[in-house]
């Protein structure tokens, strides 16, 4: 297995993408950034990713694996005991068509004695990835996309944007978010909310 640590998760949360790095380095080599990456990987190889956007880039290349299911189904990674935090779940729009995901990451936080609160908008039926995606077929979502003609929606001004990351935080009643993508990580801090990323949580690097 080769291990790809995600350049925006080390910008983001750079304690805990170093801890990580550090434990899956003891396991397998790490490559550097998947858009820079040149290698020619056999049949046999493996990829362990964190992030959505490093899936999407390495598919064509390589087997992938999610560092969650990976993380859930090794018996000797020592986890935290989070016993008394309590978190909603925001899943990623983008791993709507992988259950794997979402049991894994529930799966995890059990054996981390974290409590979970889910909202309608669990697994399959998330509508959300931070800026990226906030289901544009609602009409007040594409009037905004007609305000800025030729504007992806990773682009979109701050000021277009924060309403919509509010109202997808304002459907959490407990806090902090547990978030494993880093667009909705930063939707839900645009949105005014607490998000904890997985790998926070994992590396014993959230401060609550």
């Amino acid at each position: 297995m080769i291990y790809f640590p995600s350049c925006n998760f080390n910008a983001m949360r750079p304690e805990a993408a170093k801890r990580l790095r550090a434990l899956l380095e003891a396991r397998m080599p790490a490559a550097g950034c998947c858009r820079l990456d040149k290698n020619v990987y056999g049949e046999e190889e493996t990829g362990l990713y964190l992030c959505q956007a490093c899936r999407e880039v390495l598919a064509p290349k390589l087997r992938l694996q999610s560092l969650w299911v990976y993380l859930d189904e090794a018996e000797d990674v020592p986890l935290p005991d989070w016993s008394g935090l309590t978190v909603s779940v925001q899943d990623c729009w983008r791993d709507r068509d992988h259950p794997e995901i979402h049991g894994a990451v529930r799966s995890l936080l059990r054996k981390m004695r974290v409590g979970i609160v889910e909202i309608d908008e669990a697994r399959e039926r998330s509508v959300f990835c931070g800026n990226l995606h906030f289901t544009p077929k609602l009409p007040e979502n594409l009037a905004i996309l007609a305000r800025y003609p030729d504007t992806p929606l990773d682009r979109l001004p701050r000021e277009a944007v924060e309403p919509l990351m509010r109202e997808q935080t304002a459907k959490f009643s407990v806090q902090p978010i547990l978030t494993y993508c880093n667009r909705c990580t930063k939707g839900i801090e645009a949105g005014g909310g607490k998000a904890v990323h997985l790998a926070e949580l994992l590396t014993g690097t959230f401060e609550g």
